[in-house]
């Protein structure tokens, strides 16, 4: 495994290469997470893809600027990152806010993406008509992020909340957590990597985004991957069929089971779905 920062405007984005084999593929995890939800996988796609993982600015060991959190900016960093890396195309897999910005990226770049793999992420509009939710912006908000960021007075003790409250607690969250470094707050204490109020501005800039005006021009296939057990899949389903109608070559599976992050608990049917999307 290689690891570099690739500078983007002076923003620090961690880059980790774990081989230079085959066509290569971009993983893109969730909000909230880090390149490391990825390890779980890497080693399945090691001896057949250049694989390729990154830290998304305000994640893991990238930079935590206070500004840059639009989606197109997002989107702007892989493409400094691919461009560093001397990569012209990739397949691009993402976890939830990865298939945003996968997503935002394939259609600003088409001709830059082989395919794209969307779990749980742009496979619906947040609001509107036929949206995830129903209520306004502001009630979104006060809803989702009005609570305080918790505070732990160790490493050791934010580990075993997480132990008790990641459930089930299995190998492939171990996995996640066995670097994992908490920020530390003035006060002491210490509390989970990414800021809240980083969080928010991502959420507020996917939240009234339009995303089939992004598949409009999106080139390549699209592998849709709604979980079956997370809220909304009706509605999902239906945004998804709507999409796939100009976006040859496309498929649309709901792994039995599956919910938020596909990666912890079916992780082997996870894998499956993109090598055969992807061969």
């Amino acid at each position: 495994m290689k690891e570099c920062t690739v500078d983007v405007k002076g923003v620090k984005i961690k880059v980790y290469e774990y081989s230079e084999t085959g066509e290569p593929i971009l993983f893109l995890h969730y909000m909230g997470g880090s390149s490391s939800i990825w390890r779980s996988m890497i080693p399945s796609f090691i001896e057949t893809n250049h694989v390729i993982v990154l830290d998304i600015r305000g994640h893991g060991k990238s930079d935590h600027p206070e500004d840059g959190y639009e989606l197109v900016t997002l989107a702007e960093d892989v493409q400094e990152v691919l461009d560093t890396l001397k990569i012209d195309k990739t397949h691009i897999v993402g976890s939830s806010l990865g298939c945003y910005i996968g997503t935002m990226f394939a259609s600003k770049y088409p001709e830059r993406v082989l395919s794209l793999i969307n779990s749980e992420g742009a496979l619906v509009n947040r609001c509107g008509p036929g949206g995830l939710y129903t209520h306004s912006k502001e009630e979104h908000f006060r809803k989702y992020f009005s609570e305080p960021e918790q505070q732990f007075d160790s490493r050791e003790e934010l580990l075993e909340y997480m132990k008790k409250n990641w459930l089930p607690w299995n190998k492939e969250r171990e996995l996640v957590m066995e670097d994992y470094e908490p920020r530390k707050l003035t006060n002491g204490k210490v509390t989970f990597l990414s800021k809240k109020e980083n969080m928010i501005k991502i959420g507020e800039d996917l939240y009234e985004r339009r995303f089939e005006l992004l598949y409009d021009t999106i080139k390549c296939k699209v592998l849709f991957l709604p979980a079956e057990r997370e809220e909304g899949l009706a509605k999902k389903l239906n945004f998804i069929k709507r999409v796939m109608l100009k976006l040859e070559g496309s498929k649309c599976v709901v792994i039995p089971g599956t919910s938020h992050a596909m990666m912890f608990d079916h992780c082997k049917e996870f894998i499956h779905e993109i090598k055969e999307f992807i061969k």
